[in-house]
């Protein structure tokens, strides 16, 4: 399988399994396979995208007022949940502007995880589809990070999505939502004091 693409892989896969380095998927964790995320979303055409085993820390979407040129603006959030196009997005921002510009996207784009660095340059920042799918699977995603010795989400930390709502704000998934039932919302694209944080995934 090659990663950072969609090969159909994913009709063996299902949400919380982890994702290996050679794009399989197993319940556990298996000896010779090399884990690198945790299966968030399979869509009805077979293509899956895994979040990162890490966060990578808070960072500012974007510290200025820019809207990104052929990014959707999204003005709610049943809008903003029907995007799941990760990639396509983070791709959008980054040909925008460089890491000072637009650092939450490059985070996502510069990552790659010790044991797959071919990896590096195909990892994106999750769109809200993404992250409503984090939202209904949240304890069973969250276990499986925590088998894998992973960073476990938490409820006060938000964790910034690919889309926009509008040139001053980006949606974000609020991990306090499993409790307070709010899902999916929009954060001030500039914030980057306690902010939201960058949590990539992959598509396979």
């Amino acid at each position: 399988a090659i990663l950072g693409q969609c090969t159909g892989y994913a009709k063996n896969c299902k949400i919380a399994d982890i994702l290996n380095s050679d794009g399989t998927c197993t319940t556990n964790k298996e000896s010779g396979k090399t884990p690198i995320g945790v299966v968030v979303y399979i869509g009805s055409d077979n293509c899956g995208q895994a979040l990162s085993l890490k966060d990578l820390g808070a960072k500012a979407w974007s510290p200025g007022y820019a809207d990104v040129p052929g990014l959707p603006n999204y003005g709610s959030t049943s809008a903003a949940e029907s995007d799941y196009d990760s990639c396509n997005n983070t791709q959008k921002i980054i040909q925008a502007g460089d890491a000072a510009e637009y650092p939450a996207a490059w985070a996502a784009v510069n990552y790659s995880p010790i044991a797959a660095p071919v990896t590096k340059g195909k990892w994106c920042l999750p769109a809200p589809g993404m992250l409503n799918s984090l939202y209904t699977n949240f304890y069973a995603i969250n276990n499986t990070i925590s088998k894998l010795g992973g960073k476990q989400l938490t409820h006060d930390i938000p964790v910034w999505s690919s889309s926009e709502s509008d040139y001053f704000t980006a949606w974000a998934f609020w991990p306090g939502a499993a409790v307070c039932n709010c899902g999916v919302t929009r954060y001030v694209k500039y914030l980057n004091d306690s902010g939201s944080v960058v949590r990539p995934v992959i598509a396979f």
